[in-house]
C-alpha cells in the first residue's frame, strides 16, 4: 500500500487498516487462535464472518463522522473487490493526508490552506475531488461514463462495480497537478502542467493567468542557471527577442522550469494541433535543455508555421477576452433560465405522478384545438403566470427543432426517469447505511394481462428510529416460477448495489408454493445462500384464511352469505332497483331521524380482506330499507319476471327470518374481534413481537365468546328484531326422525328439538372451534424465535428487572443461531441483564413531564397499553378482554419493539448496549406482513388503466416508484444533473 509520505504517523490506525484491507492486530491473532483450534480439533475453519463483523463495527462506532468512513463504510464490500489496486494517489484521496492545501498548512508546509487554482477558502480532499472547478471536466467526463453523480457516498461504491468503472474514476491527473505545484516554488513552472493528459477550460485560462515563467539568477535557488555537461546554461537574455532595428521584445511565449532546467513554449502547448511531431514534442511536452544550441533553436522554432499559428490563436484570444465574461454571463443567465423551466417541469411531473393522471393526448399539436393532455394543458396554464414558461412556449412554436425544447414527449420521459432515479438512489442509500434490511414480493395481473412483480424492502432508520416500507421495483415477468421469481430478485438487487447476501434479514411472501416452497421456492433459494433471511409467512394471508374457513365452516353460515352476494347481484345489476333502494335509504334515516351516510350494498370478495364484514354490516345498518326494496320490486317486477319476482321473495324470507339473525349476530361478534387485528396486522410499522400477540389475543377473545354461551347472541337479535320495523319469522323445529336402533346399541342419539340447541352445536360451536383451531394451525411455526423476542416485551424487562433469575436457561439460543453474524449470545444476556436493571428509569427520564406539581409517572408510563404484547408464550396474559376496542381506537401502531428500538435512536443507547440495539433492530426490520406489496397493487391500477394500458415497462416502474415514495422528499438540483446526464444537448443547455 502507497501512504503519502510523513503521512503514516498522522493517518488513524484504523484507517490504515481499511485502505490496506488488513484487520487490526488482536482480530488478527483472535481468529489465527480460532483457526489453529479448529484445525487441532480435526475441523475445517468456518469462514471468519465474526472477525470481519467486529472489525465493521468497530470501524462504524468510532470512525463513523471521519473522511475514509464516509467514502469506505463497508469494510467487507471493499476488501472483497475482484479489481482495482490501490495506488499513490488513490490512498491520498481516500486518507485525505497528501498533497493538499489544508492539510500542508495545517502542519506548516504551505502558508495558506486556500486551492491553488480557483482560490477557496479551504482545499481538502472533498474539495480537490468533487467540487475544485480546475478539474469539471475530469469529473464530468468520470460522471457520464459511469452514469453516476458522484457523491462521497457513493464513489467508491460505483468503482467497485467493474473495473472499467474503476479505471474511469482516476486521480493520477488530478493528483498530478497539484503535487507538482507543492514542490514547485514557481506555481507558474510549466512542469506543473505538461504532464497533465487532458487540459479543461478551466486549467488553460489558469495557465493563460500567471503567465510564463521567466525567473532570474537571483530568483533562483543558488542565484544563478544550472550547467550541463558542456558547461553551458540558460540566460535571461533569451527572454528577449532583438529585432532588426536593435530594440528587444519579450518572448512570451517562451516559459523556463526551474524545477526540471528546461524551457517549453506556452503557446504551442496550450493551442497546439501537431503534437505528435517530435520537434513539438520537445517544446510541449519533453521540454529543450541543449543550450549550446539555443540560439539557433530558439530562432527556429519561431519561425516554423504551426507555431505561428498558436501565437496567432492567442493573441486572438486574448483581443477577445474583454467579451468572454459578458458572453459567459449571458451563457450562465440563459441556463439559470433554463434550469427554472425545468425545475417547474418537474413541479408537473410530481403532481401528475402523484395523482395517477396521464400524461399525453391524443392530439398534441399547438394548433389543436381540443386537449393537448394533462402535461401540456398545466404547462399551458403555469404559463400564464410564468414568463419564463411561457417564452419557452413561444420559442418552441415559432423555431420548433431549431431550439432545445424541455416539453417534448422524450423529454418528459426523461424527467421521469430523472426523478425516478433521485428517488431510487436514495432508497438504496438508506438500504445501506440500515445495513439490514427485509424483502416483500408478490405478483399480480395488471390491465394489459402483464404478470406485474412488486419489490418491496422494509428497513430501519437508526436516526430517528423509525421504519420504512419502500417499493424498489415494478417488474414484468412472464414465467413466475420460483427460479425465475429468484433470477429476478437478484437482477433487481445489483441494479441497487444492495449486498443481500449479507445485510437481508427476512423475507415474507404469501403462501404460494413458488414463493414459500421448502425446496424450490423463492425463499429457500434466498436461504441457500444467506441462511439468516428467515421466512415468514405474511400474517394477513394466514389471518384473511383463517376469515375465510370460518365463514364457510357451517351451513348457516354459507347460506348467510351466499345470499348476501346473491343481494349484492340483484340489486346492483340493474339501475332502477340501485335507485330504489338509495330512495329507501332516505325514507328510512327520515322516519327514525338519523343522518345516516347513503351505502351500496357491498360485494363479498376473496382479495378484499374486509368485504365480509362490510358487506354484513351494511344490511344490518340499512336492514328495513333492504326489505322494503325487495318488496318493492317484487311487486312491480314480479308480474313481468317471474324469475326476479321468486329471487326477491326468495331474499325476503331469508333476511325476515331468525335464522339470518342469529348467524348475523354471530358473525358480527366473530368480526368485531378480528376485523381490528386484520387492520392493524397491515400497519406498516407493525413488528413481530405485537403481530403474534395480536394473533393470540384474537384466539383468547374467540374462547372467551365461546364460553359465554348463545344466550347473548340470541339477546342481540332479539333487541334487533325490537328495533326493526320489520317481522321476523321465528325458526321452526326440525322434523323429528325416527332412526332404528342396530344390532348391538345400547342407546339412541338424542335429537336437538330446540332450534337455539340446534343453532348452538351446529353453528356456534363450529364457528368459533374453527377460528380457534385455525389460529393454532397457521400461527404456530415460529415459538423458538417468538420466545426469544418476548423477553423485549415491556411486562417481561420490568419482571426480569426485580429479578434476574426469571431469564431462561436457553433466553436468546434460537435468535443467537439464526443472526450468529450479528449477535453474540453472550454479550447479548450480559447486555440484556444490564438494561433490565435500569429499564424502569430509562422508560421513566424518556419525556419531560409538563408539570412538577402532582406528577405521577406511573400513570404516564403505564404499562397497561402495552399489556396486549407480553409474548412470553407460556404464561397467560392479562387485560384483553378489550384488545379489540385498543387497537381499533389507537391512532397509530404501538408496538413494543418499535418503541424500545426508538428508545434506543433518541438516547444514543447503541454505544451503550450494541448487541442489544441490533437484536432490537433485526426484531423491527423482520417483516410481519407483505401488505405494502398488495398497496403497491392498488397503485398499479390507479396508473395502468384501460386507456393507458399501452404504457412501457420502464415507464411504469418509474411513475410507481414515484407514486408510492411520495414521501421521499427530490432534490430538484439532483434530479436537473440526472437529467444532463441523458442527453448532450440538454447537458449544454443545463449545465454552467
Amino acid at each position: 500500500m502507497h501512504v503519502p509520505k510523513g503521512s503514516l504517523r498522522l493517518l488513524s490506525r484504523d484507517a490504515v487498516g481499511v485502505i490496506a484491507g488488513i484487520a487490526p492486530i488482536d482480530l488478527m491473532a483472535k481468529d489465527r487462535k480460532r483457526v489453529y483450534q479448529e484445525r487441532k480439533d480435526h475441523h475445517l475453519p468456518p469462514a471468519d464472518e465474526d472477525t470481519m463483523a467486529e472489525w465493521q463495527g468497530r470501524w462504524h462506532d468510532k470512525n463513523k463522522d471521519k473522511w475514509t468512513y464516509r467514502l469506505i463504510p463497508n469494510i467487507k464490500r471493499w476488501i472483497n473487490r475482484r479489481h482495482g489496486e490501490v495506488k499513490f494517489h488513490l490512498t491520498q484521496a481516500l486518507s485525505g493526508h497528501g498533497c493538499f492545501a489544508e492539510y500542508l498548512n495545517r502542519f506548516g508546509k504551505l502558508d495558506s490552506p486556500e486551492c491553488w487554482y480557483c482560490g477557496f477558502h479551504n482545499d481538502d480532499a472533498f474539495h480537490t475531488v468533487f467540487a475544485c472547478d480546475a478539474w469539471y471536466g475530469q469529473r464530468n467526463v468520470a460522471e457520464m461514463l459511469t452514469d453516476t453523480t458522484l457523491t462521497p457516498e457513493n464513489l467508491i461504491e460505483t468503482m467497485l462495480k467493474s473495473k472499467e468503472k474503476w479505471d474511469t474514476i482516476n486521480f493520477s491527473d488530478l493528483q498530478d497537478g497539484i503535487l507538482s505545484m507543492e514542490r514547485s516554488q514557481f506555481k507558474n513552472d510549466p512542469a506543473n502542467f505538461v504532464k497533465l493528459k487532458n487540459l479543461t477550460p478551466e486549467i488553460n485560462n489558469l495557465i493563460l493567468n500567471l503567465g510564463p515563467c521567466q525567473p532570474f539568477q537571483n530568483d533562483l535557488p543558488e542565484n544563478k542557471f544550472p550547467r550541463d555537461k558542456y558547461n553551458c546554461s540558460f540566460k535571461e537574455t533569451y527572454y528577449l527577442r532583438i529585432l532588426p532595428d536593435n530594440s528587444k521584445i519579450k518572448r512570451d511565449w517562451l516559459s523556463y522550469s526551474p524545477s526540471e532546467d528546461k524551457i517549453y513554449c506556452v503557446h504551442c502547448f496550450l493551442f497546439g494541433t501537431n503534437l505528435h511531431n517530435s520537434t513539438q514534442k520537445t517544446w510541449t511536452k519533453n521540454g529543450f535543455n541543449t543550450w549550446k544550441n539555443i540560439t539557433h533553436a530558439i530562432k527556429a522554432h519561431e519561425n516554423i508555421p504551426d507555431h505561428i499559428t498558436c501565437s496567432i490563436k492567442l493573441k486572438l484570444k486574448k483581443a477577445s477576452a474583454p467579451i468572454l465574461p459578458e458572453l459567459h454571463q449571458t451563457r450562465n443567465i440563459q441556463i439559470s433560465m433554463n434550469r427554472q423551466i425545468v425545475s417547474e417541469l418537474i413541479d408537473i411531473v410530481l403532481f401528475l405522478a402523484h395523482h395517477n393522471l396521464a400524461f399525453r393526448g391524443h392530439q398534441e399539436k399547438w394548433s389543436s384545438n381540443s386537449s393537448m393532455g394533462n402535461f401540456k394543458d398545466l404547462i399551458v396554464l403555469m404559463a400564464k403566470n410564468s414568463t419564463l414558461l411561457s417564452d419557452h412556449i413561444s420559442k418552441v412554436k415559432n423555431q420548433g427543432r431549431h431550439v432545445t425544447s424541455f416539453i417534448s414527449w422524450q423529454r418528459q420521459n426523461q424527467i421521469i426517469e430523472a426523478i425516478y432515479t433521485n428517488i431510487f438512489k436514495q432508497i438504496c442509500q438508506d438500504l445501506s447505511n440500515s445495513c439490514m434490511f427485509s424483502i416483500s414480493i408478490d405478483t399480480t395481473f395488471d390491465i394489459s394481462r402483464k404478470e406485474q412483480v412488486s419489490f418491496v424492502a422494509r428497513y430501519s432508520n437508526e436516526i430517528t428510529g423509525s421504519v420504512h416500507e419502500r417499493v424498489i421495483a415494478v417488474n414484468e415477468s412472464p414465467s413466475t416460477t420460483g427460479e425465475d421469481l429468484y433470477n429476478l430478485f437478484v437482477t433487481v438487487m445489483e441494479k441497487g448495489s444492495v449486498d443481500w447476501k449479507t445485510n437481508l434479514v427476512g423475507q415474507s411472501y404469501d403462501g404460494a408454493r413458488n414463493m414459500s416452497g421448502n425446496y424450490k421456492g423463492l425463499q429457500s433459494r434466498i436461504r441457500d445462500l444467506n441462511p439468516q433471511a428467515v421466512f415468514i409467512w405474511c400474517h394477513a394471508h394466514r389471518f384473511n384464511l383463517v376469515v375465510k374457513d370460518a365463514v364457510s365452516s357451517s351451513c348457516n353460515a354459507v347460506d348467510m352469505f351466499g345470499n348476501l352476494e346473491s343481494l349484492y347481484a340483484f340489486l346492483w345489476c340493474s339501475k332502477k332497483r340501485a335507485a330504489i333502494f338509495r330512495e329507501n335509504q332516505l325514507k328510512t334515516n327520515s322516519e327514525k331521524n338519523q343522518k345516516n351516510q347513503i351505502h351500496a350494498i357491498q360485494r363479498i370478495t376473496t382479495t378484499r380482506w374486509g368485504s365480509h364484514s362490510a358487506a354484513l354490516n351494511v344490511v344490518l345498518k340499512f336492514h328495513d330499507a333492504v326489505i322494503i326494496t325487495l318488496k318493492t320490486i317484487r311487486s312491480s317486477e314480479g308480474p313481468s319476471d317471474a324469475r326476479a319476482g321468486a329471487t326477491a321473495s326468495g331474499l325476503i324470507n331469508y333476511f325476515s327470518s331468525c335464522r339470518f339473525l342469529l348467524v348475523a349476530m354471530l358473525f358480527q361478534k366473530v368480526f368485531f374481534i378480528l376485523a381490528p387485528i386484520n387492520k392493524q396486522l397491515q400497519a406498516h410499522d407493525s413488528d413481530i413481537l405485537i403481530a403474534s400477540q395480536l394473533i393470540k389475543n384474537a384466539k383468547l377473545d374467540t374462547e372467551n365468546l365461546r364460553s359465554k354461551g348463545v344466550t347473548e347472541i340470541k339477546r342481540a337479535a332479539d333487541d334487533f328484531a325490537k328495533d326493526s320495523s320489520i317481522e321476523f319469522e321465528n325458526i321452526n323445529a326440525p322434523r323429528k326422525k325416527r332412526v332404528p336402533r342396530n344390532a348391538g346399541e345400547k342407546c339412541i342419539d338424542e335429537a336437538l328439538d330446540e332450534p337455539l340447541d340446534n343453532f348452538k352445536v351446529n353453528t356456534y360451536y363450529v364457528v368459533c372451534d374453527t377460528i380457534i383451531s385455525e389460529l393454532c394451525q397457521r400461527f404456530g411455526d415460529s415459538d423458538g424465535l417468538l420466545k426469544d423476542i418476548s423477553l423485549l416485551s415491556s411486562k417481561r424487562l420490568k419482571e426480569v428487572g426485580k429479578n434476574l433469575n426469571l431469564i431462561p436457561n436457553d433466553a436468546f439460543v434460537e435468535v443467537c443461531s439464526v443472526y450468529k453474524n450479528y449477535l453474540d449470545r453472550t454479550l447479548l444476556i450480559e447486555e440484556y441483564q444490564q438494561f433490565v436493571r435500569n429499564y424502569e428509569e430509562i422508560e421513566n427520564t424518556r419525556q419531560l413531564p409538563k408539570t412538577f406539581r402532582s406528577l405521577n409517572l406511573c400513570n404516564e408510563y403505564n404499562d397497561d397499553e402495552f399489556s396486549q404484547v407480553d409474548l412470553n408464550l407460556e404464561d397467560e396474559f392479562e387485560d384483553t378482554d378489550n384488545i379489540s376496542q385498543d387497537v381499533s381506537n389507537k391512532p397509530k401502531n404501538m408496538a413494543t419493539v418499535l418503541e424500545l428500538f426508538q428508545l434506543f435512536c433518541s438516547a444514543n443507547l447503541n454505544a451503550v448496549f450494541p448487541t442489544l440495539y441490533m437484536l432490537l433492530k433485526i426484531c423491527v426490520t423482520l417483516p410481519v406482513s407483505s401488505c405494502s406489496v398488495e398497496r403497491s397493487f392498488s397503485k398499479l391500477k390507479l396508473l395502468k388503466t384501460k386507456l393507458r394500458s399501452t404504457m412501457i415497462e420502464s415507464r411504469l416502474e418509474h411513475l410507481m416508484i414515484i407514486n408510492c415514495e411520495r414521501d421521499i422528499p427530490v432534490d430538484k438540483e439532483n434530479v436537473i444533473q440526472t437529467l444532463c446526464t441523458l442527453s448532450s444537448s440538454l447537458s449544454k443547455s443545463l449545465v454552467y
